[in-house]
């Protein structure tokens, strides 16, 4: 019966080794399976604060340009109402030839548009509908002609029209 006893505390104490080898076998493979778990949470939460950087960054510069944007939009609608404006306003082109003196006469005419062709110089169109007026500072008459002639020659997009001196 001893023999019995010994051999179930034999038993026992093999059982005991193997039971102290396994817990040490599986508290080795779980530390691996922590540490590798951990050392993979730092990397992925390193890559999400790089992310999440970028994303913070990219948000400001967003907003940056919807500001800019925003006043874009606004300067087009001022100006374009401005355009508006214009465009309906009543234009006056006046051409000076010459500068006033003592010994200068003043000399007016009206400027019309040409009928376009060829070889002939066309106006913009924000000019085309505007009217036209020449004034020029001249000794005589004569000068005066031919300085508009040089100015406003035939293949011009104005023809001198209603020439004359002013009074005064």
């Amino acid at each position: 019966m001893e023999e019995g006893i010994l051999a179930a505390g034999a038993v026992g104490l093999m059982a005991i080794a193997f039971l102290w080898s396994w817990r040490f076998v599986v508290e080795t493979r779980l530390k691996q399976a922590v540490g590798s778990a951990t050392e993979r949470m730092r990397g992925v939460s390193s890559h999400k604060n790089q992310v999440q950087g970028h994303y913070e960054q990219r948000r400001a510069q967003l907003t940056t340009k919807q500001t800019e944007l925003a006043s874009l939009r606004k300067q087009v609608t001022s100006l374009r109402a401005a355009v508006k404006q214009a465009s309906a306003s009543d234009f006056i082109v006046l051409h000076q030839i010459g500068e006033p003196a003592k010994d200068k006469q003043e000399f007016s005419c009206s400027l019309v548009l040409t009928q376009p062709g060829e070889g002939k110089q066309d106006l913009p169109s924000a000019l085309k509908a505007a009217e036209h007026l020449a004034i020029v500072w001249s000794e005589e008459e004569a000068t005066a002609r031919r300085l508009l002639d040089l100015q406003f020659p035939a293949a011009g997009a104005l023809r001198v029209t209603g020439f004359h001196r002013k009074a005064g």
